[in-house]
């Protein structure tokens, strides 16, 4: 009996420094049950070499997401992959001072995408019920806007620094394309190819406006309307 107390212990005293691999040949169904078990926490901390934190998976961070933050070598944030406390998804990319260059997040069924900090010049990709938008934008002043209708029609919109529509392009449902020119909001030149023929529509300050046309057979024509809308010129 005591022979064999001695060898069970020398055994056990070699797995002990050897490691997992004597260890699962002599205990195979031990590790295999072990294999099953999970591990629960909070927080997982990635460190490197020197002990500086690179990597931080939180089930609730400062703002109550669960997050994977990623750090440079300084410290610094650099990316968050995240699900927010409501149930948004959000993916965020910083630059070296910890400046927003790539944000993108989820909700409900629209998508918002931005390249570039927001509180400067940046773009925004979306799409908002259905409706796929790409905008370019000053701060929160929205400058250009290309979308296209739930038709599939396109247009192109062009906003001044007071927010007021300037110019657009727009096709509509007919396949019928017009430009507009707009001043206080208000359209003062509008181009267009309707019903095979090309028209020019100059709108004075008071209604009063020019119409110059070409007819598909080639015909000219010059149109001149008083602010009350009654003709007062036609060429020829």
């Amino acid at each position: 009996m005591t022979d064999n107390r001695v060898v069970m212990a020398s055994l056990l005293l070699v797995t002990s420094f050897c490691g997992g691999a004597v260890a699962s040949l002599m205990f195979g169904a031990r590790v295999e049950a072990q294999m099953d078990l999970a591990v629960t926490t909070t927080q997982v901390t990635l460190v490197d070499d020197q002990g500086t934190i690179r990597g931080m998976l939180r089930a609730r961070d400062e703002s109550g997401a669960t997050s994977l933050t990623f750090y440079d070598s300084d410290g610094q944030t650099r990316s968050v992959l995240a699900v927010e406390a409501d149930g948004r998804p959000i993916l965020r990319l910083q630059n070296a001072a910890g400046e927003p260059r790539l944000s993108a997040r989820v909700t409900g069924e629209d998508t918002l995408i931005i390249v570039g900090d927001d509180r400067e010049t940046h773009a925004v990709l979306a799409s908002a019920s259905g409706v796929p938008v790409l905008s370019f934008a000053d701060g929160q002043r929205g400058r250009a806007q290309l979308q296209l209708a739930p038709t599939g029609a396109p247009s192109l919109i062009f906003s001044g620094r007071d927010g007021q529509r300037s110019a657009a392009v727009t096709v509509d449902d007919t396949d019928t394309p017009v430009m507009t020119l707009y001043e206080g909001g208000r359209p003062r030149v509008t181009l267009g190819v309707v019903q095979q023929a090309a028209v020019l529509n100059m709108t004075g300050a008071a209604d009063s406006r020019v119409v110059i046309g070409v007819a598909g057979n080639g015909r000219g024509s010059v149109t001149i309307v008083d602010e009350a809308g009654q003709v007062v010129g036609e060429l020829p």
